[in-house]
């Protein structure tokens, strides 16, 4: 399985600031589509892992991606 790439997403971590991605977006910065299992992407996926790396958590709506500054 090939690693996910967080290449375009870094510069949304590093603004310090809340964002939100809807599915097209998640699988365009990360170039793998959305997990169908929320919990596994909430907390034990590559892409869980790296959010919490830079503070953050992920959220889930509806099928979009939100992350919260952890503070």
């Amino acid at each position: 399985m090939a690693k996910l790439n967080f290449e375009k997403i870094i510069p949304l971590f590093e603004a310090k600031q809340d964002f939100s991605l809807t599915e097209s977006q998640y699988e365009k910065c990360i170039g793998k589509p959305l997990p169908k299992d929320y919990y596994y992407l909430k907390n034990k996926s590559a892409f869980a892992k790296e959010a919490k790396k830079h503070g953050y958590r992920v959220e889930i709506k509806e099928k979009t991606v939100c992350l919260k500054k952890v503070i």
